[in-house]
């Protein structure tokens, strides 16, 4: 650890000194996240490739140093140290990773390439059946580009790509192509969220396969749309109230060419009010997640996809065609929004029985400027 903060010191040293340089960032994002989930009453929980209860209690310590030029353009240096809270494995913490990209900005543009968090999404938009709350906290670096439009009103539209996997014998090779925007117009909306999953091969070291041809050398297609259209307004509470559909076309080309499309309605309703929130979401529909088992094979040997083909929410696999999500939540910043502090209670039911969730994050922002060339006296 010590070397890595030399490193990124040594980086700053560098660019301070040469002639664009003109600010030296310094700061530190924190978030403390408690998840606890009792669904195992649930027909969709499936031992080995799904939770069905448990808690998540984790920590996550993010410090970096940002040079920024030409007030638009910042390249930023960091790391991303994860630990799991009651962990023995390890003598410092979980993960240690790296954060590294370049970000341009201006009043309307922003456009990241490299390992960048996934804060600079519009991540609040994107339904539960795009992610968990647990893989949006896990899953918090992504590995690509992104390029966004920000207009008036809230307005905006954005591209991510994000490298999820390389080919290899303990990984399969797969991206996540990601779409959104929304567009206001005085109380009505209307916007899309849009996923493309390229879920490809994984290598095989069984000497009876040839090169290529084991059994995990399949590719998986999946692709995830949720056009929504709703109104929001003010009376006594604030309101947003949503139309949806999640409408999917999946094919798994080594076991089967034909697409499946399994689809869902949705309705949204919302209303908040001193921080407290209850968030009402009902879906009616299809499972979405048909391949979630895999496949047998012929001789015996199992392909199960499970959570790394869908990281979305499992109440979504229900064969009942229902699923509700019923949330009551305080969020509120603090200190110049440089602190944030969240609880949830998540009551979702799918058709068979009632499962629930609670949460409750601490996050802190800190970035600061501490080095100046205009105003640095030589």
């Amino acid at each position: 650890m010590k070397r890595t903060f030399l490193v990124l010191a040594l980086l700053a040293g560098v660019f301070a000194r040469t002639a664009t340089a003109q600010e030296i960032l310094v700061g530190a994002d924190f978030k403390m996240y408690f998840d606890n989930k009792e669904f195992g009453s649930n027909t969709f929980a499936v031992p080995g490739l799904d939770i069905q209860s448990g808690t998540d209690f984790a920590a996550r310590l993010m410090p970096r140093i940002g040079i920024r030029w030409e007030e638009k353009n910042t390249l930023f240096f960091g790391a991303d140290m994860l630990q799991n809270f009651g962990e023995q494995n390890s003598s410092f913490v979980s993960e240690i990773k790296p954060v590294i990209y370049y970000q341009f900005q201006t009043q309307y543009v922003r456009a990241a390439a490299g390992i960048f968090t996934r804060d600079l999404m519009h991540d609040e938009d994107y339904s539960t059946a795009f992610f968990t709350e647990a893989h949006r906290f896990t899953h918090d670096r992504m590995n690509g580009v992104l390029a966004q439009y920000n207009g008036r009103r809230g307005s905006y539209v954005e591209f991510v790509c994000d490298w999820e996997g390389m080919y290899s014998t303990v990984s399969r090779e797969k991206f996540r192509i990601l779409l959104a925007g929304r567009h206001y117009l005085n109380t009505f909306y209307y916007g899309f969220n849009y996923s493309m999953f390229h879920f490809a091969g994984k290598k095989d070291l069984n000497p009876d396969y040839p090169v290529g041809e084991g059994p995990e050398e399949n590719v998986v297609d999946l692709q995830l749309l949720n056009p929504c259209v709703g109104v929001k307004f003010n009376a006594f509470f604030d309101f947003d109230i949503k139309l949806g559909a999640l409408i999917t076309a999946q094919r798994d080309r080594s076991y089967g060419h034909r697409w499946e499309t399994p689809c869902m309605g949705e309705f949204a309703f919302r209303m908040s009010r001193w921080g407290l929130t209850l968030d009402e979401r009902l879906y009616v529909g299809d499972n979405l997640h048909p391949f979630f088992y895999g496949h047998t094979l012929d001789d015996g040997t199992s392909i199960a996809y499970g959570r790394e083909l869908y990281p979305g929410e499992s109440f979504f696999r229900t064969d009942e065609g229902v699923y509700s999500r019923t949330s009551l939540s305080y969020r509120r910043s603090f200190f110049s929004d440089t602190l944030t502090v969240g609880a949830e209670f998540v009551a979702h039911h799918d058709g068979t029985a009632l499962g629930t969730q609670q949460l409750l994050t601490v996050g802190v922002k800190l970035l600061k400027p501490v080095y100046n060339s205009k105003n640095h006296k030589k």
